[in-house]
């Protein structure tokens, strides 16, 4: 029977403990799988140095595992070490993964986005930008976004003054959300900046009947745009249309006709307006209008024959009389002036 005073003490020497090292790093390797030794090693949040380490290293026995690639470029983007992972991501750029290709194109904007507001100098500050942009060319043409995504990488294609897929993003939203007139207006406004007459037509329409309480405005609009475009004959269609419901819409076919120097349709109209207003002091510049559209073609005799048609609704106003009593004597009828002046001497003898 052995007593304590007979034990011992073992002691392992260098070669023992070499030995059992190895032994363990081969247990390790053939019973511990490579993917749940690397997920140990991302859950590592204390030291992402370490986590660094034992990922290139790993990486160094597998050179092509892109999952460690795209973790490791993750690890070192967390730590600070933006060149590790900017050659990294880079590299994954080509990767036949669309998973890791889409992720590191995520990564890279996202680093150089940050490296752009970080820089001062202009030049970096180009370059960096023609980074941006390459990337977001790529996330684009492979559409890395979901439709929750479209607002925002709308706004990245603003920021990037990448016009083109800007709209195309904006055409994309408002197609999820048809009715939604923020989103229509601001379509129709690209649409204009990007000379696509088709859709801003297109858009125009769907305002005008989404946007109850604007109709008006984005009729006006349309109307403009035809003039802008000189197609006089469908805006006086598009006017005389409209004119049926909505006396604005008469004063717009007289002020057209009056731009195209028709003045006998201008003052037609005017004179309409006039018949049809109850207020008695846009009787009277509807009036003055329809008078002042003939003298401006150059019918004197025209605008005699239309103030003496409508003098006695004037009389009692003195302004009005004395305006129609010039008019005849610049015109030369002094027949009609005479007898204007006897009506007028009349009604003040009383």
């Amino acid at each position: 029977m052995l007593h304590a005073s007979d034990e011992k003490t073992y002691v392992a020497t260098y070669k023992e403990l070499v030995i059992a090292f190895l032994t363990f790093s081969v247990i390790l390797f053939f019973l511990y799988p490579k993917d749940l030794l690397k997920e140990q090693i991302l859950s590592e949040k204390s030291n992402y140095d370490l986590s660094m380490l034992y990922l290139k290293n790993m990486l160094a026995n597998d050179p092509e595992n892109e999952s460690l690639m795209i973790a490791l470029a993750e690890l070192s983007l967390q730590s600070g070490k933006k060149d590790l992972s900017l050659r990294l991501l880079e590299l994954l750029h080509g990767s036949k993964d669309t998973q890791i290709r889409h992720k590191a194109y995520l990564l890279s904007y996202r680093l150089a986005k940050e490296d752009y507001f970080f820089v001062e100098e202009k030049e970096q500050k180009e370059q960096i930008l023609l980074k941006l942009r390459q990337v977001f060319s790529s996330i684009i043409q492979e559409k890395v976004y979901t439709t929750d995504e479209l607002e925002q990488w709308y706004e990245e294609a603003m920021f990037l003054s990448e016009y083109t897929n800007a709209y195309m993003l904006l055409k994309e939203r408002l197609s999820k959300n048809i009715k939604s007139i923020k989103l229509l207006e601001e379509s129709y406004y690209f649409a204009e900046r990007m000379h696509d007459e088709k859709d801003s037509l297109r858009f125009l329409h769907a305002l005008q009947t989404t946007d109850i309480d604007r109709r008006y405005t984005w009729l006006i609009v349309e109307y403009r745009k035809m003039i802008k475009n000189k197609e006089y004959k469908n805006a006086e269609k598009f006017l005389q249309y409209h004119a049926k419901d909505s006396l604005k819409w008469v004063e717009e076919l007289a002020m057209f006709y009056s731009f195209l120097r028709e003045y006998v349709k201008a003052s037609d109209e005017y004179i309409t307006l006039y018949r049809q207003t109850k207020q008695y002091s846009s009787k009277v510049k509807y009036f003055m209008k329809a008078v002042e559209a003939l003298q401006a073609g150059n019918k004197t005799r025209e605008a005699v024959e239309l103030a003496y048609t409508y003098e006695d609704n004037f009389f009692s106003d003195k302004t009005m009389r004395m305006y129609i009593l010039k008019l005849y004597l610049a015109s030369g009828d002094l027949k009609k002036a005479s007898d204007l002046s006897k009506k007028i001497l009349d009604k003040t003898s009383y």
